[in-house]
C-alpha cells in the first residue's frame, strides 16, 4: 500500500524544518562557543537567561512536530471489530466510499457473504471478501491519517510561529548582550590610574590601606588572572604585600594594559 499524501507531507515538513532549525541553533551557539568557553555554561546561562529560554522553546517545539508527525506516519486502522462495531461508519464504508463493489453495493450484503462464507463460498465471494476486508482496512488507516494529519497541522503552525518567536528573541538577546570581558592568560604589565591623576593624598591612603603599598608612583602592577574587568594584580613596590589583589569597585581605579 502506497503511503498516503498527508503521510508524504508530514514526512518533508518534518525533515525540512527541524533540520533546518537544529542547525540554525548549532550555528548559533558555535559562535558563542569561546565565550561559554571563556565564563562557563552556567554563567553564561545566567547572562543570556532570555536566550536560553528562546533556544529550549525552539528545541521543545521541534519536538512536538516530530512527535506529531510520528502520529501520522504510524496511523493504523482501528481493529477490525471496533471497525464492524461502528455501525453508521461501516455502512458509510459501503455506500459512499464503494470499498464493496461490484459484489456488495451496501454493508448488509457483505455481512451476509461473511457469515455464508463459514459453511458455503464460492471462490469467487472469498476473493471479493477478502478484496473488500482489504479496501475497509486501508479506508480506516486512511482516515486515521488525515486525521492525525489535522493534529499535526495545527500543531506544526503553532510550533512554527513558538520556533519564529524563540529564534528571533535568541538572536537579538545574544546580539544585543553585553560582550564578555575578556580573561587575562598571561602576565600583562598595567598601569593603575586613581580617580584623580595625579593622585591626591585621600587616592594614596585609600590605596595603601587596600595593598600595604606606601608610594603609588614606585609601585609595579602585573596583571596575573581573573577578567579584565575584575584583574587580579600582583603589586611590586615599598611596603607591597606578596599576596595577589582584586582591586574593590568602590576605589574607582581603572586598569590599562601597557
Amino acid at each position: 500500500m502506497p503511503m498516503p499524501k498527508e503521510a508524504e507531507t508530514a514526512k518533508w515538513l518534518m525533515t525540512f524544518v527541524p533540520i533546518t532549525i537544529i542547525i540554525t541553533l548549532v550555528l548559533a551557539v558555535a559562535s558563542q562557543g569561546s565565550a561559554i568557553q571563556t565564563v562557563g555554561v552556567t554563567t553564561w546561562i545566567c547572562e543570556h537567561l532570555l536566550a536560553t529560554i528562546g533556544l529550549i522553546c525552539t528545541l521543545l517545539a521541534v519536538g512536538v512536530i516530530v512527535f506529531l508527525c510520528r502520529n501520522v506516519l504510524l496511523a493504523e486502522a482501528d481493529k477490525w471489530s471496533d471497525l464492524k462495531s461502528q455501525a453508521g461508519w461501516f455502512s458509510d464504508a459501503f455506500s459512499k466510499h464503494a470499498v464493496g463493489l461490484p459484489l456488495f453495493p451496501a454493508s448488509d450484503d457483505f455481512t451476509r457473504a461473511e457469515a455464508k462464507a463459514a459453511s458455503d463460498a464460492t471462490a469467487a465471494e472469498y476473493n471479493a471478501l477478502t478484496t473488500t476486508t482489504q479496501r475497509i482496512i486501508e479506508l480506516s488507516e486512511a482516515e486515521n491519517t488525515r486525521k492525525e494529519f489535522r493534529k499535526f497541522s495545527i500543531g506544526y503552525i503553532i510550533c512554527l510561529l513558538v520556533i519564529i518567536i524563540g529564534l528571533v528573541v535568541s538572536f537579538v538577546s545574544i546580539a544585543t548582550a553585553p560582550t564578555s570581558p575578556e580573561e587575562i592568560t598571561k602576565p600583562t604589565s598595567v598601569t593603575i590610574h586613581m580617580p584623580h591623576m595625579p593622585p591626591t593624598a585621600e587616592d594614596q591612603k585609600k590605596f595603601t590601606a587596600n595593598t600595604g603599598c606606601t608610594v603609588l608612583g614606585e609601585t609595579t602592577a602585573i596583571a596575573v588572572g581573573g577578567f579584565w574587568d575584575h584583574p587580579k594584580l600582583r603589586l611590586i613596590g615599598p611596603g607591597c604585600t606578596t599576596s595577589d589583589w582584586t582591586p574593590p569597585d568602590d576605589l574607582g581605579i581603572v586598569i590599562v594594559p601597557k
